[in-house]
C-alpha cells in the first residue's frame, strides 16, 4: 500500500465530513438543529453534477485547464446556491412555523433522493433510454496532465495531485475563512449568542430569527459543497437515488463528537475517514483479520467498521459534549 496515495485518499475522504460537520455547528449554533444535512448534501451532489452534464451538453471549449475549472466552479455555486435555498426550507418551519426541527429535517432527508430521481429521469436520454446516471465529465478532474507535470511519479505528484478536484481546496480555504468567521466576527458572536440565550441577544437589539435564518442557510451552502466533494471524488458518476452513504449522518455525529468546535472537528474528520480508508482496503485487512476473511460476506464487515466506529465513539462521548443552551427551541418574544 502506497504510503502517499494512502494519505491523500484519507485526506479527500475527510474534506466532506469536515465541511458538512461545519455547516452543522452554523445551524446549532443559530439555535436550530439541522437533521437535514444528508439531504442537504444530496442536493448539492445532484444540483451540481446536472449542472456538469449540462455544461458538457453545451460542448463549451474545454482545450484549456482554466475554462474547463471556470464551469466546475459555476457547477460549485449552483450546487451551493440551491442547497442554502433548501436548507432555507427547515429555517422557516422550524423559525416561522415552530415546528419540530427533528421532525422536519427527517423529512428533508427523505425528499431529495425521490425528487432526484424524478428531475434526472426526465432530463437525462441515454441511447433514447431514460436514465438516472450523471456521468462525470473527463475534463472535471484536475490531473498531472493538465497541469503539465511530466513526472508523475514524483512524491509531490502522488502526495497532492491524485483524484484533485477544484472542490478540494475551495473545502479547505472555506474551512478556515468560516471559522474566522464564526469565532472573529460580530456576526459570528451575534450568531452564537442567538442558540445560547436568544433573550438576551434580542434584549441588545440582535433579531435573533434573522440570524437563525442566516446560520442556516450558511450550514446549506456548506453542506451543498460537501455533496458536490462527496459526488466527485466517489466516481465517476452519480445516482441520485443512492444518495450520499449515510455521510451526512456521520458528518452530524463527528460535529457532536468534535463538541461543535471546528478544530476538534478537523481531527475527529481525519481520524474517521482512516477507518473509512481502510475500509475499503479488503486485502490488506483480510492479512489483519484472517478469520473474518473466511466467512460469507466479509467485504461488508469491513464496510461496517466507521460506521460501528461512530456509534461507539457516541456511546462514549455524547454525554460529554456541550449542546447550545436554546438549540431546538423555537425562540419566541414573550419570553424575553
Amino acid at each position: 500500500m502506497d504510503v502517499l496515495s494512502s494519505l491523500n485518499s484519507i485526506v479527500v475522504l475527510a474534506l466532506p465530513l469536515l465541511i458538512v460537520a461545519l455547516a452543522g455547528v452554523f445551524s446549532e449554533r443559530s439555535g436550530i438543529i439541522n437533521i437535514a444535512l444528508e439531504g442537504i448534501m444530496c442536493v448539492g451532489a445532484t444540483t451540481g453534477f446536472l449542472a456538469l452534464y449540462g455544461f458538457n451538453k453545451l460542448s463549451f471549449p474545454y482545450e484549456g485547464l482554466w475554462q474547463a475549472q471556470l464551469c466546475v466552479l459555476l457547477s460549485l455555486i449552483i450546487a451551493m446556491a440551491v442547497s442554502g435555498l433548501y436548507a432555507l426550507l427547515l429555517a422557516f418551519a422550524a423559525i416561522k412555523l415552530k415546528a419540530n426541527q427533528t421532525i422536519i429535517g427527517t423529512a428533508l432527508n427523505i425528499l431529495p433522493p425521490a425528487i432526484g430521481f424524478c428531475i434526472c429521469w426526465s432530463l437525462i436520454v441515454v441511447n433514447g433510454t431514460p436514465s438516472t446516471t450523471i456521468n462525470l465529465p473527463t475534463w472535471a478532474q484536475i490531473t498531472p496532465e493538465s497541469l503539465g507535470v511530466i513526472d508523475t511519479t514524483n512524491w509531490a505528484v502522488e502526495l497532492f495531485l491524485q483524484h484533485l478536484f477544484l472542490t478540494t481546496p475551495i473545502i479547505m480555504i472555506v474551512f478556515v475563512v468560516m471559522t474566522l468567521f464564526l469565532y472573529k466576527t460580530k456576526i459570528g458572536l451575534r450568531l452564537r449568542s442567538c442558540g445560547e440565550n436568544p433573550q438576551a441577544a434580542d434584549s441588545v437589539g440582535i433579531n435573533v430569527n434573522k440570524m437563525r435564518y442566516l446560520g442556516t442557510f450558511i450550514s446549506g451552502l456548506l453542506g451543498g459543497l460537501g455533496g458536490m466533494q462527496y459526488a466527485m471524488f466517489s466516481g465517476s458518476s452519480y445516482l441520485p437515488e443512492s444518495g450520499v452513504a449515510g455521510y451526512g449522518f456521520l458528518a452530524l455525529a463527528l460535529m457532536i463528537f468534535g463538541n461543535r468546535k471546528p478544530i476538534r472537528i478537523l481531527i475527529v474528520s481525519l481520524f474517521f475517514s482512516t477507518f473509512i480508508f481502510l475500509s475499503s482496503q479488503q486485502i490488506l485487512l483480510q492479512s489483519w483479520f484472517p478469520t473474518i476473511s473466511n466467512l460469507n460476506g466479509y467485504s461488508y464487515i469491513f464496510k461496517m467498521m466507521p460506521y460501528l466506529l461512530t456509534l461507539i465513539v457516541l456511546i462514549f462521548t455524547s454525554k460529554k459534549s456541550q449542546a447550545p443552551k436554546a438549540e431546538g427551541i423555537p425562540y419566541d418574544k414573550a419570553t424575553r
